[in-house]
């Protein structure tokens, strides 16, 4: 099949020559986009997310006469959730007030429609062709990143700062990322791209790729990726596979946390003291929500902002949506993704599932890698086994073509 690729390429670049600067501007800002979002540099919050915010701005005026109805739909809630974002930190009763986290989220939040723009201008089978020199960079920094962890994380600042008694946790720190639960997660979502352009990968590439997961000693994205590829191979039945898996967890996270509060949280923290942290925030967040006014529990008090009242970051998918969100932008945020989700089976069951699975460990908010996922995947629709038969289709007619 790889064989065919530069016959496949050949139609749309004879398209695209009578406008050759439109077409290397929007090539740029596809390939730029996804890797910008993959690859953070030390002063990533200074210029790689205002980098980022100006391609999306860009792309977003050049097609607006092109709006399809999704994507205006996922535009129009960002102010929506703005909006919700701004009253949630203003009913704070934390004394300091962090306004950064949620202008990233919301920068963020603008990269999947801007995706889904601009990857619906190339036809799949170009895709095909630009996603693995893509996927390449990507996975040069992922592996740079890998070998400076592992060789620089006992002398960072960030590790110092921590109990190290146990080894385990001498490796998480890098030149990139706070924590590698961070790298974890954006293999999590290049490993979904993956799966979608799953015939030109390559085994070395999905080697590389799984080697690396294993590397960031992430338990909680190392059970996600496991679950993914589970999902996948039984894609027939991925429905039953989705709410098992889902109630695995919540029965295993409600046995432990019972064990936690009947038991004490000394027992858990013998067990596992990461493990422990994160009870100690589900039991942090039930007391604070009780103690919630009507305003906070609806607008929340702005993501990232719980370090600023309970001196602890919420680091839980659960206490993020609930406190930090509220239920009204919990609730925009999650018909945000649906809009952008429901025609692709692949967002839903490789990418969200995933997420959700390693969201217990750790979550974050403004995360272009899952958004710029979540938009290429939402652009392609359809699953990746529905893909595969399209592109062999579109393949032959090529063929016909050519003879």
């Amino acid at each position: 099949m790889s064989s065919l690729s530069p016959c496949l390429a050949l139609p749309t670049q004879a398209r695209e020559s009578s406008c050759s600067l439109a077409s290397s501007v929007r090539l740029f800002a596809f390939r730029a986009t996804l890797i910008f979002s993959f690859v953070p540099v030390p002063i990533y919050i200074n210029l790689s997310q205002i980098f980022l915010l100006l391609l999306c701005a860009i792309a977003v005026c050049w097609y607006l006469v092109r709006l399809e109805a999704d994507i205006f739909a996922a535009l129009f809630l960002i102010p929506l959730i703005a909006v919700s974002q701004a009253i949630g930190i203003a009913h704070s009763p934390a004394a300091d007030k962090n306004y950064l986290t949620p202008a990233l989220f919301l920068t963020s939040l603008l990269i999947a429609p801007a995706m889904m723009l601009l990857a619906r201008q190339y036809p799949p089978a170009r895709l095909y062709v630009l996603m693995p020199r893509v996927i390449n960079w990507v996975l040069v920094f992922l592996t740079v990143e890998c070998v400076s962890r592992l060789i620089f994380s006992p002398y960072l600042p960030a590790t110092a700062g921590t109990d190290v008694s146990d080894t385990f946790y001498l490796y998480k720190a890098s030149l990139f990322f706070f924590d590698s639960n961070f790298v974890g997660i954006e293999i999590l979502c290049l490993l979904a791209i993956m799966f979608a352009f799953k015939e030109e990968m390559g085994r070395k590439r999905w080697l590389l790729a799984y080697l690396l997961l294993f590397a960031t000693l992430s338990r909680a994205s190392i059970a996600a990726g496991i679950c993914q590829l589970v999902i996948y191979k039984l894609w027939r039945w991925r429905v039953w596979t989705l709410f098992g898996l889902l109630a695995a967890q919540v029965i295993a996270i409600y046995q432990l946390f019972l064990s936690y509060t009947t038991q004490g949280s000394q027992a858990i923290h013998d067990m596992d003291g990461s493990l422990a942290s994160k009870f100690f925030i589900l039991s942090l967040m039930t007391e604070t929500y009780r103690r919630a006014d009507a305003a906070q529990r609806l607008f929340g008090i702005g993501v990232g902002n719980l370090f600023n009242l309970a001196g602890i970051f919420a680091h839980n998918i659960v206490a993020t949506f609930i406190l930090e969100l509220g239920i009204g932008g919990s609730l925009l945020l999650a018909v945000y993704v649906w809009i952008l989700s429901r025609k692709c089976p692949a967002s839903i069951y490789l990418l969200i599932l995933p997420l959700a699975i390693n969201g217990f460990s750790l979550v974050s908010t403004s995360m272009p890698y899952f958004f710029v996922a979540l938009g290429l995947l939402a652009a392609l629709r359809g699953s990746p086994h529905d893909r595969n038969a399209t592109r062999e289709g579109q393949t032959t007619s090529y063929e016909l073509q050519e003879g």
